[in-house]
This record gives structure tokens, C-alpha cells and sequence, in this order.
């Protein structure tokens, strides 16, 4: 057994009176040199076991931190509505990070029935300069798949899947219909499939021993049909 985990500690604890000399000894030098933390860290060793944060808070107490939940009326999403930005909910939900389109909607109702500017003027949506991020977020809130997106990846060419979340989000900003993924694949389409998800060699080699694959090529290929076609890997 462990003595250093089992055995109490037998260290010999500072009496009363020793707390007493030190708390005198800060206190004498804090009238030489006139320091009040000096004079606090005294009250501190006079009483050891005392909490000041809780004596702080005590005395002053902190205002919990709220996040205050925005919600929008009828008249906001009417507003929205009869503006010449109703076709707009996802632009402006991709700018603003908005969680959803009626918030969006909501949100932009609300200023414009205060007379507060857009982030664009109306009718301009399709010339904004969209980060990535913007992009990639239109491709959630416009209710594009992952399975979409990487078989559009293999279509196009893209370097990963997430360029091509990215276009599918930039297509959708500037009101361009999204094409729908290929229904067929090639064997090379469903080992690029594999690669623009991010998996490599390793995770090819660990699928090709559980499945028995002749090849990691196989494997990979494999894989890949499973991801097109919505499937999950045991990765």
C-alpha cells in the first residue's frame, strides 16, 4: 500500500499564537512602510481559515450574466416580408450568424421598421464579398447535405469536400440553383470521395483489415461508395 496516499498528514500545523507573531511582525512592517496590501495579508494570517472573495462578494454583489433571447414579432416578420429584402433571409442570416432564417427575418424587420440600415443595399445581395465562412454557413441554414456537397466535390474537381460547401454556399447567396449530385460514380470517384473528406492511407489500411479488402485501394473505394451514398464508416 501507498503510504504517501494512505498515511494523514503529521505535518505540525502553526499554532494560534504563531499566526499571531506573524500577523504582528506584517503589521510592523506595514507601519514602516505604510502598506495597506501589507495590512491586509495581516487580517489574512490573523484569520487563516477566513474567505475574503466571499467577504467581497458579500458585501458587493455580482449581477449574474444573462444572455438576453431575442425574439421578433409579427409585425417585424411582416415588415420583412413587404421589403424588398424577402428574398434575402439567407444572406442576411450568413452575415449576421443568425441561427436560423426567421431570426434573420425577424431581425431585419426589426430594423428596418426603425429606419436602421441593412448590411446591403436592397437588390445588392448578389455583390457582397462573402467570406468562406459566410459561404459555408448559407450551405447549413439553405438545407444543402453533406452527401450533396461531396458528391458535387467529386463532380467538380474540389480539393475537399468543404471547398465545396463553400461554392454550394456561394451559389445559393446569389440566388444560383444548386445542381444535384451525380447519381453514379465511378470506382477512381468513390476513392477521391474517400480522400476529400480528409481520411489517408492510414484509415484506408485500418478499413482494409477489418473488411479484408484485397487492396487499401479497394478498401478506400469502399469507403468512398459508402460516404456517397450517405453512409458512415467505422472510423
Amino acid at each position: 500500500m501507498n503510504d504517501i496516499d494512505t498515511e494523514p498528514d503529521r505535518r505540525p500545523r502553526p499554532s494560534g499564537t504563531a499566526f499571531r507573531r506573524v500577523g504582528a511582525t506584517v503589521a510592523v512592517a506595514c507601519a514602516i512602510t505604510g502598506s495597506i496590501v501589507g495590512l491586509g495579508a495581516a487580517g489574512a494570517l490573523a484569520a487563516p481559515t477566513s474567505n475574503l472573495a466571499g467577504s467581497a462578494t458579500s458585501q458587493t454583489p455580482m449581477p449574474k450574466a444573462t444572455t438576453p433571447k431575442v425574439t421578433y414579432s409579427a409585425a417585424d416578420l411582416a415588415a420583412f416580408s413587404a421589403s424588398p429584402y424577402v428574398d434575402d433571409a439567407l444572406n442576411l442570416a450568413a452575415i449576421w450568424g443568425t441561427v436560423d432564417l426567421t431570426t434573420a427575418k425577424g431581425k431585419a424587420g426589426s430594423k428596418l421598421r426603425a429606419g436602421v440600415a441593412l448590411p446591403y443595399a436592397a437588390g445588392a445581395s448578389g455583390s457582397v464579398a462573402y467570406t468562406d465562412e459566410q459561404e459555408r454557413a448559407a450551405f447549413f441554414l439553405g438545407g444543402a447535405s453533406f452527401t450533396q456537397a461531396l458528391g458535387l466535390a467529386v463532380a467538380w474537381g474540389s480539393d475537399t469536400v468543404y471547398t465545396a460547401k463553400s461554392k454550394v454556399g456561394g451559389k445559393l447567396l446569389t440566388h444560383q440553383t444548386v445542381p444535384a449530385a451525380p447519381t453514379t460514380y465511378t470506382e477512381s470517384d468513390d476513392v477521391a470521395a474517400f480522400g476529400l473528406v480528409g481520411y489517408g492511407d492510414t484509415e484506408a489500411a485500418q478499413l482494409a483489415a477489418l473488411w479484408q479488402s484485397p487492396s487499401t485501394r479497394s478498401a478506400k473505394a469502399r469507403a468512398g461508395a459508402t460516404l456517397l451514398a450517405g453512409g458512415d464508416l467505422p472510423l
